[in-house]
Parts: structure tokens; sequence; C-alpha cells
């Protein structure tokens, strides 16, 4: 069945042409939420308040659960998911089916064809898809803001369609609308000229004159302004019978969801983007090349925001500039696809596995310093993932099969002296082009060889002094040479551009600016000044500096709601450290950034298990680059100490939120570390927890076995316990009676060391076990002891962990309590983006509903729960998530999808919930563990269709 939405206008679903019923303005709200950013994750909060705002109702997220609970089965004959994630909630569609984002896709189609009357006619293509006001009965804050964006949108879309359709000759035809568009907006120059335009060519000169003063008449009398150049030139060329239209002016439109967000305009670069277009529509691996500063960034990010509608599971961006090892570009991809290691495969392949069944636009960023790691990389993905493009950015093409090839030339001097005034405007808010003198701005650009860097590092320094001065200070501030002797001179001129930048600096900020090179992937205010500010300042001296530095565009701020962050450009950066390594401070900078984040790492470790759990890991997701170098430092300067002290430090922050590399780390340093140091049991554990969550058993066992039954000391992280790791591999096993043993023996360790947060896991597996030996009500002193627990220490993972305990063990005496303790588990797991309580809290309560609740409902849910584990990559979940599906599938009839996914079970050593003789003999090529969630997924979406 095909599906079609609409926005634009009242908020509609039409099924095969017939129109669904959605339900009332609440539940419409709702649905419309969430196609505005179809495909995209949207938190629960933030879809809370698109929907109520101020008038939020009492439990707000159930109420919100059940209006999506009611579109699933209204949307799934069009193959229409609404799933929940680690992120929020994703509405997966084809972007196309919705009104709006199919407008954008003709839009961007408009924008780019070089024949005006194809692009009128795609315009009106765009335009005829408004049927009213956009989301016309819906009233909130958010709704409003979007309504009023989108007119805006709309607006600029008509204008874009104004200047094809005059050079394409249908000035006539336009005549009454762009009349009465003029009368609706009296001071849009913009229009204003296009009118006349339209009037001088249909034989009207007076009346276009006329128009023309009555503009000026308003600007002046309403606005105290003259008309704009742009207007000044359409009356010239009708004044002089020219008739050439005005240049476009393109008005930026409400940025994409998921791509980030550009805070100054896209200049040019129209046949690049053509030739993009052209590029990734046949091929699946394009690479934009060219000098450092030529713009190969922005320009990829534009496109992808041009060309997204075409991918069903739409845009993800991999930056690659914050890795130094090679060996890391494959995490970097795995962690923008927010994926994880799965069982029996390399990272690489699990990166492959997930984007072979995948449509997406994958834009790989910065990849010439580990151009052989990307390419090898890169070309597997586009030689087995047929529904992936690849758009890379390198200074030098990655030479693999089948890549095309776009260089990324300078930009034009017209261009270029657009750019430059724009960022001079930003700099200086009285900047006007036409004051300069005459061609000195032109001059500078040509002299800059149109390199988009130094472009706007010369147009910062407008703040300071006028164009004619920084034009006869080109040479002799070494702007056109000073670089390294051979290479190219677009290089030399970058790099004497930096140089020249650099030395404007004064002493503090040049010594700041070349000690902020040590950082990766961003920084904040008390890191900055942790690292790399003197010992005598205050840390807001080092702000102070850091302010000037972006006053002068050599760091880059970036906005937040809870931290300001703070970036320098990478081949600023290089230059940064350049200098560090000539002064021979490099070494010196490296360990104050590693020894700073090891002592942060440890403060977070402490903070995220009390009550502030949340507040530290919003400090410290986005240092994760950091961490990494950090460690690569530690470990190439042999310092173990330290390096064990900071990967015992990750568990709680790391492990649980981002994925498994981290532990991979804590194996390296546990093959130096002495087994005599009091933190080595906590990278043990570390490390065999890794192997455990990819489902390597052999591995993790061997690992544990490293700790010789010894334990870490109070305070480690939850998950740094090698014991736990062996209870819960023979828990996984079927032997729940020798984790048990092991668990109460933690709990009364925990109880004397006086640790509540260990007493509150402990505690919570006592249950687990119990669960597992069939006799959960034995495990109701743990379980509520375990949730007590967890409240005092107001600690959400913790609280978490109590509720799922408590439900566990209720869910089959009291199921519908259990469902909302689970429930509740996942809300506080998802509110400090603990992916792994998350996970399991959902998967309970979707085998709760499978057994005891709404058969369609418990499907959606179990194959939200399949996707889950798909992208967290936690393999022990994923199979006990399996035994619950091949259980369901049984219990509903689907006897041979049921079947096959009980002898997968088996096949990998795991047990089944069927019996043996239910199924009959096992298939001589049984399914691997992948195919085994393909078919699992693809079984539960084909029982909910028959039962549409």
């Amino acid at each position: 069945m095909t599906v079609e939405f609409r926005l634009l206008g009242d908020v509609e679903a039409r099924l095969d042409g017939q129109r669904v019923d959605i339900g009332h303005a609440r539940q419409r709200c709702v649905l419309a939420a969430m196609l505005v950013d179809v495909n995209r994750p949207i938190p629960a909060d933030q879809l809370i308040d698109r929907v109520w705002a101020a008038d939020t109702p009492h439990r707000a997220r159930n109420t919100l659960a059940a209006y999506l609970s009611r579109l699933r089965p209204l949307l799934a004959n069009a193959s229409v998911q609404i799933v929940r994630e680690p992120g929020g909630y994703t509405l997966s569609a084809d972007a196309l089916s919705v009104d709006l984002h199919r407008f954008r896709d003709i839009v961007a189609r408009a924008r780019a064809a070089t024949d005006p009357a194809r692009a009128a006619t795609l315009f009106d293509e765009a335009l005829a898809l408004w049927r009213g006001t956009p989301f016309a009965a819906l009233d909130t804050p958010w709704f409003n803001d979007m309504r009023d964006s989108l007119e805006v949108e709309r607006f600029s879309v008509a204008m874009d369609r104004n200047e094809a359709a005059l050079r394409a000759g249908r000035h006539a035809e336009l005549l009454g609308e762009l009349t009465a568009a003029v009368q609706s907006h009296p001071l849009d120059e913009r229009l204003a000229g296009q009118l006349m335009l339209a009037q001088y060519r249909s034989g009207r000169q007076a009346q276009a004159l006329d128009t023309y003063r009555k503009t000026r008449d308003r600007l002046v009398d309403e606005l105290g302004v003259d008309p704009s150049p742009v207007l000044q030139a359409v009356h010239r060329q009708i004044l002089d019978g020219e008739a050439a239209p005005p240049p476009p002016v393109h008005v930026a439109t409400r940025p994409l969801a998921g791509l980030p967000r550009r805070a100054t305009t896209f200049v040019g670069r129209e046949p690049d983007l053509a030739r993009i277009g052209a590029a990734l529509a046949d091929s699946p691996l394009v690479t934009l090349t060219g000098v450092g500063g030529v713009g190969k960034t922005r320009l990829a990010l534009e496109a992808a925001e041009r060309e997204h509608a075409r991918f069903a599971d739409g845009v993800s961006i991999c930056e690659l500039a914050p890795i130094d090892d090679g060996s890391a570009v494959t995490h970097a991809v795995a962690a923008a696809l927010r994926l994880q290691q799965q069982q029996g495969l390399g990272i690489e392949d699990t990166v492959i596995e997930y984007l072979r069944a995948r449509e997406l636009l994958l834009v790989v960023d910065n990849c010439e310093h580990v151009l052989d790691d990307a390419a090898l990389l890169l070309e597997r993905i586009a030689g087995h993932c047929p529904g992936i493009t690849v758009l890379a950015t390198s200074r030098e093409a990655l030479g693999v099969a089948g890549e095309r090839i776009v260089p990324v030339e300078p930009l034009p001097v017209g261009d270029a002296t657009v750019l430059f005034a724009d960022r001079a405007k930003a700099t200086r808010s009285d900047f006007d082009l036409d004051s300069e003198p005459v061609g000195a701005v032109a001059e500078i650009c040509r002299r800059l060889d149109g390199l988009p860097l130094a472009i706007e590092l010369a147009a910062a320094r407008m703040r300071a002094m006028s164009s004619l001065d920084v034009a006869r200070r080109l040479d002799r501030l070494r702007l056109l040479s000073g670089g390294a002797r051979g290479t190219h001179p677009r290089h030399q001129s970058l790099s004497a551009t930096i140089d020249w930048s650099y030395h404007l600096l004064s002493e503090p900020e040049q010594a700041l600016f070349t000690r902020l090179s040590v950082f990766a992937g961003g920084f904040d205010i008390e890191a900055a000044h942790g690292v790399c500010g003197d010992e005598c300042t205050h840390e807001d001296d080092t702000l102070e500096v850091l302010t000037g530095l972006i006053d002068k565009s050599m760091v880059t701020a970036r906005g937040g709601t809870q931290i300001s962050r703070y970036s320098v450009l990478e081949t600023l950066r290089a230059y940064g450290r350049d200098r560090l390594r000539e002064n021979t401070v490099d070494d010196e900078y490296a360990m104050r950034h590693a020894e700073y984040f090891t002592a942060l790492a440890e403060r977070a470790a402490s903070g995220t298990q009390g009550g502030d759990e949340q507040a530290w890991v919003q400090r410290m997701l986005p240092d994760y680059d950091n961490l990494r170098v950090a460690f690569e430092h530690l470990m190439a300067d042999s310092d173990v100490d330290t390096a064990l002290r900071l990967v015992t430090s990750l568990p709680e922050f790391i492990h649980l939120r981002i994925g498994y590399e981290s532990s991979g780390w804590a194996e390296r340093v546990v093959e130096l570390a002495d087994t005599s140091h009091p933190l080595y049991v906590a990278a043990v554990g570390f490390a065999a927890r890794g192997a455990w969550n990819r489902g390597d058993f052999v591995a993790a066992e061997a690992l544990a076995s490293l700790a010789r039954g010894r334990t870490p000391g109070r305070g480690a992280g939850r998950v740094a316990y090698p014991g736990d790791v062996l209870a819960d591999v023979a828990l996984y096993r079927g032997d729940a009676a020798q984790a048990l043993a092991h668990y109460d023996g933690e709990v009364a360790r925990a109880r004397h060391d006086d640790d509540p947060i260990r007493l509150v896991w402990t505690l919570f597996y006592v249950s687990i076990c119990h669960a597992a030996m069939r006799e959960p009500l034995d495990g109701m002193g743990a379980a509520e002891e375990s949730l007590r627990v967890a409240e005092e220490t107001a600690n959400p993972t913790a609280r978490s962990m109590g509720r799922y305990a408590l439900g566990l063990v209720l869910k089959k005496s009291d199921p519908d309590r259990a469902l909302a303790l689970f429930d509740d588990a996942a809300e506080l797991a998802a509110s400090v983006q603990n992916f792994w309580w998350h996970g399991i809290a959902l998967m309970e309560a979707a085998a709760t509903r499978s057994v005891h609740g709404d058969p369609v409902s418990a499907a959606y849910a179990l194959i939200e729960v399949l996707d889950h584990w798909d992208r967290v990559g936690d393999w022990s979940q994923q199979w006990l998530n399996v035994r619950y599906v091949a259980r369901f599938l049984a219990r509903m009839g689907a006897h041979d999808d049921a079947a096959a996914l009980h002898h997968a079970l088996v096949a990998a050593g795991r047990l089944s919930p069927l019996a043996h003789d239910a199924v009959g003999d096992p298939p001589s090529d049984p399914l691997s563990p992948s195919d085994a969630v393909v078919r699992a997924r693809t079984s539960l979406v084909r029982w909910t269709s028959k039962t549409a």
C-alpha cells in the first residue's frame, strides 16, 4: 500500500488515496511532530514540548507512549514504523511520502537545474503541494514557530520561482501574481525588482519605473534607507533598455535535522553542487579533493543537505579530524552510526553488516591524515553495501576503484568578494562593500587565491583596519609566501595566511592558541585553563584570552545549553602543533592534557555514581575524542600507572553509553601492567566485561581469570568486577545456582564495605538468579531492598536497576505493576543516556507484553528491542531477546520462524525456550547470528501485517 502524509495544510495521512482517521488534535500533533523530522530520533522530552508545551499532562511520557501505540497499527499496512531508540522516538518511512520533505526535494532539484524553464516548472510543482496554512488546526508554540518558518521558506521558494520564470520568458503570466505579492510585501526589494522586470518586459516601462519610485518612497519614509544596490541595478537596466535579471538572492532555509547547523551563509559553488549531485547519482564513492582551507567540508555539508531526500535512511556524518591513529577510523565511523562491535565480527565487519541493508548518504570528512585506512574501509563499504553512497573529503584522492573525484577549486573573484563582505559584516556591523575603496576587496581575494579560509581570516581583520590597509600589507605580512619549499603555491598561501593571523596575536594569545592544538574534537573553558592556562592566572584570564582568539577567528565557539564548548579548525590545529614542536614543548602539553583528562575521568567516575549522574554524563560524553588521545599518549609514553587510572574510570560513563572500544584499551593496558597494581583487577574486569558484551564468552573467561579471584576496591565501576563476568557467563549457560552463590557473597561484601551502588547491583543480580531458577518470588526481598537502597542514592541508573529488579520478580504474578516498573526503569536509564540499562528495561517490558499484553503492541516492542541491540551491539542481550521472539512466534502459531530461531540459538550455544521435540531436526546450515536477527525482525513484521 502507498502512504502519503500531508503537513502543508491540515495534517492528513492517506493510504492508497483514502484518508486515514489519525485521531484527535493531540494525536495529530504527535504524528506531525514526528513527520517533520521523519527518520530522525526525537527525544521524548522534545516531543512532549512540541505537543503540549507548558500544558504538560501528568505522566506525560506515558500519555505520549499511548498516542504512539495507537498510531502504530494505523500505519502498519504502509510499512511505517514508530520505534523507540536511545536517542528518542523515530518514525521510519519514505521521506518523500511526506509533502514537506517532497517539497524540499523538488526545490533542491529546481535550484540545481541549469535550464530556467525546467527550474521554473519544478518550483511550480513544489509550490503546488501547499494546500493551505501548515498545521492549520494545531496550536502550540513549537507548531506556531514551525508554521512561521515554513511560510518564510515558501515565500523564498516563490521568489526563486519568479527568478527562474523571468529567465524563461514567462514575464506576462507573472504580472498579476507579482502585483498582488508586492501589495502584500511593499518593502520587499527583491519582489519589487521582479515586478519591475515583468512589467518592463511586458511593454510597461512606465509602470516599472513607477513601481521603483513607490518602493523607494516607502523605504525612505518607513525605514529611512535608500533602495539596495540590487534594486538600483534593476532600475538602471530598465532605464538603459537592458532586461537582464538581477543576481539571485539565496535565502537560507531551516536546517535539516541530523545535519549540523551552519552559523554562516553559504556562498557560491552552484556548479560544484551540480557536479557533486550528478556524481552521487551514478557512483557509490565520491571524493572532494583540494587544498586545505578551500572549503571541502562546508561544500560536502551543503551537498548533503540538498541530496538527503534521495536516501531513505538519511545522512550520517563522520569527522576523522580528531583521530591521530588510522586504526581508529572504523571505530569513528561506528560511533557516527552509533554502532558497537557485534559478536564474532571485527569492528569493520560490524559496520559493513549494519550498512548492507541501509540506504544512506555517509559523509566522511578529513581523510587525508589517515588515508590508507580510510581508503580500505570506504572501498569495502562501496563494494559491499549497495544502498550506501559515500561522500568523502580529502586533500588527495583515496585511490580506490570506482572513486569519482570532484576537485574543489578556490572561489572565483566574484564569489570570494561576496564571502569577504559577508564575513567582514559579521565582524564589523557597519561594513559596506560599496563604501570600500574601489577594487580593494577584489584585490585581496585575488591575491589570496580565492581560498575561503584565507579570506575569512583576512575578513576578521576588518575590525582593526580597512580593506585598503589589508591590501597594502599583504606582501609585508607574508600572505602570499612563506610556506614550505616544494609545496603547492596555494598551500603556501594558506600557511602564510595562518602564519600572518598568528603573528597578529598578542603573546598570551599565541601561547594559548598553540597549546589548544593538543585537544581533539573540542574543549570547554575549564579544560582550556586546566591544560593550557598559566599556573599564575585565573580561569577568567584564560577566558579573556580565549575570547580574543574567537574574535580573530582562530577558535570557534559552539553554543550549548549546558556548557559552552570550543574547537580549533583542523588546519589551524596542525599549525599550532607545528609551533609546539618547534618550541619543544609538545610532549609537555600532551602530558598535561593526558593528566587533566585522567583526573577529570576519575571525578566523573565518582560523580556518575551519585545524584549528579546526568550532569556528569553531559559533561563527559563530548570529550570522548580527548579521552582517546589521552590514552594513546599515555601508552606511547609507557605511563602504565596513569593509563590504568584512566581506563578504570571509563566504565561508568563510556562503556554503558558509547560502546566497547574503551574496554579494548583496558585489554591493552592489562598486558603491560604489574599484576600487583591496585587498579589491575578493575582493569581486568572492564576488559572482560567488554568481551562478554560482544558475546565472546571464551575471551571473557580468559580475561576474568587473570584477576585470580581478587575483587576491585570500593567505588569501582559497575562493570569492572571480574567475578561478576564469570558469574554472568555461568548464568547465561544455565548454571544460575553458581551465579547466585557468587552474588550472595558479593551482597555481603557490599554491605561490609558500605557501598550502596555495589549493593544495588548485587541485589539486582540475586533477584535475576532466582528468576532464572524459576523461583522469582524467592528474589522478592532482594528486589525490594535493591529498590529501597537505590532510592536513597538518588542515582538514576541505580533507581532504574531497582525498578527493573522488582519488575522482574513481579512480571508473572503482577504483570501490570511489572510493566509500569519496566517503563519507569527505561525512562530513568534513557534520562542519563545509559543505553545498556535502557535496553534491558525495554526488553523485559516487551517480553512481559508478549505474554500478558496485546500481541500487536508486543510485536512492535520486540522489533524495537531488536533494533536497539542491533545498534548497541550487545550480543549477550540480543540472544536473550531472540529467545523472547522465538517464544512469542511459537505462541502466535508462526512455527517455522520459531523453529528457525530455536536452531540458531542452539547452534550459537544459547538456551532456547522451545522443546527440541517440538521443532524438528536441526538444519544442516542454521542461521548465523546476524541472519537470526534479520529472521526475527522479518517474522515479526510479517506477523503484524497479517494480523492487521
